[in-house]
């Protein structure tokens, strides 16, 4: 039982690493694509490229909750105690509210971006 604890808990810690890779590399090709575009339109910045920018780092953000809701089920199914499913449902729920909106948020300026551009 404890081989397979220890197995859990390191499958846990791998899908959490995963995840703050993602969002760790999303946010390094967003600030790259920001510091470009930036630079490029020094006087005049566009609004519609900002807006793809925000979309582009939001889908990082996502994919990173999905990955760290992953590796906290996994977490709490190897130590099953109360107060740590307590602590995982409302980690669970935040993540997915914070998902949710943040998804509408981007589908929102998907949206808009491509009104814009017919």
């Amino acid at each position: 039982m404890e081989n397979i604890k220890s197995f859990l808990a390191q499958t846990a810690e791998i899908i959490e690493i995963i995840g703050v890779s993602i969002l760790l590399f999303g946010f390094a090709k967003i600030l790259f694509k920001y510091i470009v575009n930036e630079f490029k339109n020094i006087l005049n910045t566009r609004i519609r490229v900002l807006q793809r920018i925000r979309c582009e780092i939001g889908i990082y953000i996502l994919l990173t909750l999905d990955f760290l809701i992953a590796s906290d089920i996994i977490q709490t199914i190897s130590e099953l105690n109360q107060a740590q499913l307590i602590e995982l449902s409302v980690m669970v729920v935040l993540r997915i509210v914070i998902g949710y909106f943040l998804g509408k948020e981007v589908d929102d300026l998907e949206s808009r971006i491509t009104e814009k551009e017919i």
